[in-house]
């Protein structure tokens, strides 16, 4: 567990306690369903309990992890009214973000989009489902940065918070292949300066995730 964890430094440390479990909600490392004990969390820090619980605090109160004893805390599982709401917050929120990026390309910015793409499709052809959810993330949030709107990427941020620890799933249905095909869309559209086929690619790459994801964890409900 927690593999890529490293040392906390003390100063400002329970900053950096929150940031270091948000990037690991972000790039998968958490199970929903799965309890995570808040000592082994402080052991793979290096910290005390304390930044811990303070940092799992924040999480528990924008609804991002659930209490599952008075020692362990988890990512709760999705209702499909939840999940349809995050869907279409979502496609709000993140298409014009990418909308404003396009406005804002330039030379770097694509050859930075071109390069997290080769590793998508890396990770994609290898099977690396953790190596996939990472590089998914950091593509997304390079599209999103060039919007240049901190408020429009905080907000996102909580969203990714809320939906990342889910989208392993999606390797189920081969959905990571499908996904990089939007992908590749949305970096062709950008070249072109065209950004209604960009947001309509991002558009169509989370719909078809949430797709998936309702038919994996709803389907044999009754």
């Amino acid at each position: 567990m927690f593999k890529n964890a490293k040392p906390i430094q003390k100063d400002k440390l329970h900053d950096q306690v929150y940031d270091r479990l948000c990037m690991l909600l972000r790039e998968g490392e958490f199970t929903p369903g799965q309890a995570v004990p808040v000592a082994h969390v402080a052991e793979a820090f290096g910290v005390s309990a304390m930044p811990v619980r303070e940092a799992l605090t924040r999480l528990l109160a924008i609804g991002v992890v659930a209490n599952v004893s008075g020692r362990s805390v988890g990512v709760p599982a999705l209702g499909y009214p939840e999940l349809t709401d995050l869907r279409n917050v979502r496609l709000e929120v993140e298409t014009l973000a990418a909308r404003w990026a396009v406005a804002n390309r330039d030379a770097a910015f694509i050859g930075d989009l071109e390069a997290l793409l080769e590793q998508l499709e890396t990770t994609e052809r290898s099977g690396e489902v953790r190596g996939y959810i990472k590089a998914n993330y950091e593509f997304h949030l390079r599209l999103y940065q060039q919007s240049r709107s901190p408020v429009l990427i905080d907000i996102i941020n909580t969203l990714w918070l809320r939906v990342s620890p889910h989208l392993y799933q999606l390797e189920r249905e081969d959905q990571y292949k499908v996904s990089n095909e939007q992908h590749r869309k949305i970096v062709e559209a950008i070249r072109k300066g065209d950004a209604e086929q960009a947001s309509a690619s991002l558009r169509q790459d989370i719909s078809d995730a949430y797709d998936v994801l309702v038919r994996v964890l709803f389907s044999t409900e009754a």
